[in-house]
């Protein structure tokens, strides 16, 4: 008895010894193929992981390049904004003063038609002429109109005009609005809405042309 189990034992270990060493080696096999294949992974993520850094480094630069960029329109505007500010403000004084000229040269029309008339300024009687009413004396030119220019634009559809109480300007005054260059067509209608001094007040803009703004230095005359 006990040599028979002996005998099958013996068998089992000469039978199962191959095998194990033939499952091993399989084992090996399958677990030799998994580790290249996870190289391979491993080398192809790599690469990506190269190629996204250089994608990322070039994005930087571009980024600065573009930072650069907007820094420098951004210095570009200032400039330009202190320019234009600089040229509305040339423009105001110089208007302020082609202004006073022509106040001087009105003042100064109205001295000699007065010494001519032998009429005094204020449109009194005559001075030592002998003319009546129906006499042959110097018929005075109509009166002409009121007439300023707009010297602001504000952006609440309001302008500062230079007409004030000094010439008859009050609130719900309508103003007509011309170009400067072309002091014949009418381009729009403003509306006082206050009178700030004797030289200057505020409108509304009641109607305008289509495409067509007010601007600086535009006529403007009492309807």
């Amino acid at each position: 008895m006990m040599r028979r189990v002996s005998f099958t034992v013996l068998i089992l270990l000469f039978c199962t010894g191959p095998a194990l060493a033939r499952w091993d080696k399989e084992d090996r096999a399958y677990l030799v193929d998994q580790f290249r294949a996870l190289q391979d992974q491993l080398q192809a993520l790599k690469a990506q992981l190269d190629t996204l850094g250089g994608q990322v480094a070039e994005l930087k630069q571009n980024q600065q390049q573009l930072q650069t960029v907007v820094v420098r329109q951004q210095r570009m505007l200032q400039d330009m904004d202190q320019l234009v500010s600089s040229l509305r403000l040339g423009q105001e004084e110089n208007f302020s003063g082609v202004k006073t000229t022509l106040n001087e040269m009105r003042a100064e029309h109205k001295k000699e038609f007065a010494s001519l008339t032998g009429k005094s300024e204020t449109g009194g009687g005559t001075v030592g002429t002998g003319q009546g009413p129906g006499g042959s004396g110097v018929t005075p030119p109509p009166a002409r109109p009121v007439q300023g220019y707009i010297t602001v634009v504000d952006k609440d559809n309001t302008v500062t005009v230079d007409l004030g109480s000094g010439q008859g300007i009050q609130v719900g005054s309508r103003l007509a609005v011309y170009r400067a260059n072309d002091p014949n067509t009418r381009v729009g209608v403003l509306e006082v809405v206050q009178v700030v001094d004797a030289g200057n007040s505020r409108a509304r803009i009641v109607t305008m042309n289509a495409g067509v703004q007010p601007e600086f230095s535009d006529f403007v005359r009492l309807e």
